[in-house]
């Protein structure tokens, strides 16, 4: 994100504070309002009297809706007192970019951030409280996600790295061959893109694979015998050639671009 405007761990801690902020004062400073004008923003917040940390963006209409958002949590936390110091809530992580209505939401690195936490935490989120509710042991893992600059949620790095090993092992060698084409997938509308066929080979490679089961990281391996191929390809592999005009053959009306 382009604006870090507060983030707690680079806040020093004194023997009368703490690093965090109060939300509600700091909402309450003129500079600060100001510093939030047409902004989009992710957030992570505290509530004094509750271990959980609550993370979400706002600003999404842009002006002041930041504030407004942020200011809801006031309405419904309140202040710090000196008679109620279980009240209020903390102000840890405030960052975003500038609000531009050329952007769409889904578009935005706040969006962005706040889909890799939530499927980050979609297994482990505190049950009937929505993925954007966490215990507080758990901030350093979302201080992970918030710091890296990719966006990547578990899920798409898997997915980068199953991709980097199928591509590995399946290097074709010349004792492999084309056992059959199992079906294909043209692109419709103005798509100018090839057709990609699913080839069956007669070797498989084996593939690992991790998911995330009730917050742990669980392994399994699997064998896969097929990948994606276009036509250009397929016809140089032994018995490629003969697979594909069979495929055409019992596909008469198929729409293929090759």
């Amino acid at each position: 994100m382009d604006k870090v405007i507060f983030d707690y761990r680079k806040t020093r801690k004194t023997r009368n504070s703490s690093r965090t902020v109060e939300l509600g004062p700091w909402l309450d400073s003129e500079a600060n309002k100001r510093s939030l004008y047409d902004m989009r923003l992710f957030y992570v917040l505290k509530p004094v009297a509750d271990d959980v940390v609550k993370f979400g963006i706002a600003g999404l209409t842009g002006k002041s809706s930041s504030w407004g958002r942020l200011h809801q949590y006031i309405n419904e936390y309140g202040y710090r007192t000196d008679l109620n110091q279980c009240s209020g809530i903390d102000l840890l992580y405030l960052a975003g970019t500038r609000y531009n209505p050329n952007v769409e939401t889904t578009n935005t690195q706040v969006y962005k951030k706040e889909l890799a936490c939530k499927q980050y935490f979609r297994d482990s989120a505190i049950k009937g409280r929505g993925f954007e509710r966490i215990l507080q042991e758990r901030l350093d893992e979302l201080f992970k996600i918030i710091d890296d600059k990719s966006n990547k949620s578990f899920e798409d790095i898997e997915t980068d790295r199953r991709t980097s090993e199928r591509l590995q092992q399946a290097e074709i060698t010349p004792a492999d061959k084309v056992i059959r084409i199992i079906s294909h997938d043209t692109k419709g509308g103005k798509s100018k893109a090839l057709t990609k066929y699913c080839v069956k080979w007669s070797r498989p490679y084996i593939l690992t694979e991790k998911k995330k089961v009730d917050g742990k990281i669980v392994t399994t391996t699997k064998e896969v015998d097929t990948t994606e191929e276009f036509y250009k390809n397929i016809i140089t592999f032994l018995d490629g050639g003969k697979a594909i005009e069979v495929y055409k053959a019992l596909h008469p009306n198929g729409n293929f671009r090759d």
